[in-house]
């Protein structure tokens, strides 16, 4: 189906009444939970260039708006469509990557499930060096899962020296699964703040 304004999804958020864990959720409002971005690098960045990488991977109308938003830590550019409407408005995934620069650890991994969308995104540092930047559809979180193993381990990773904070609601089962094959993991429930 077409990329258009009116099939973008637009996640509303509302800040927590509780500290909200390692998530600043300031201005959180202007973010849009979509699969629909691409990155492109800056040295070779044009809007030109943005257009044809970002409908390289998914089919847009003529009519759609590329935008773009600069990266400076990682030398890229995240890109993707707008409209009138949705001036303003990022890629859920830009928010990811901003907070992923406030985690100690080495091994950054930032991990988000949602149900209603079947969507997953996966934002992984090395260091300071982004290494991925993704989203998948998913259509359970055993699946969304799945493709977090399998990135971890496409990037040579050891899943026992990552720390991944999980950005969405978990059950008692799934907290066992993190538990058992990662460092660590912080939730931080985005589900519950999702306007619908």
């Amino acid at each position: 189906m077409p990329v258009t304004g009116s099939n973008l999804y637009h996640a509303k958020y509302e800040k927590p009444a509780r500290k909200a864990g390692f998530f600043d959720w300031t201005d959180m409002s202007k973010y849009i939970l979509s699969e629909i971005f691409t990155l492109v690098p800056a040295e070779v960045y044009t809007p030109e260039i943005a257009r044809e990488a970002l409908a390289g991977q998914f089919p847009l109308n003529g009519d759609v708006q590329v935008q773009a938003v600069a990266l400076e830590k990682e030398g890229a550019m995240v890109v993707y469509p707008s409209d009138a409407q949705m001036e303003g408005v990022l890629p859920f995934a830009v928010r990811m990557m901003e907070e992923a620069s406030s985690v100690k650890e080495y091994n950054k991994v930032v991990f988000h499930y949602s149900a209603e969308k079947r969507l997953s995104h996966t934002i992984i540092y090395i260091g300071e060096e982004l290494k991925l930047a993704n989203s998948f559809k998913a259509d359970s979180f055993e699946s969304a899962l799945y493709f977090l193993f399998l990135a971890i381990k496409g990037l040579q990773m050891n899943p026992r020296q990552c720390t991944v904070r999980v950005c969405c609601n978990i059950t008692k089962e799934q907290e066992g699964i993190f538990s058992r094959f990662f460092k660590g993991f912080q939730v931080n429930d985005l589900d519950i703040l999702l306007k619908k």
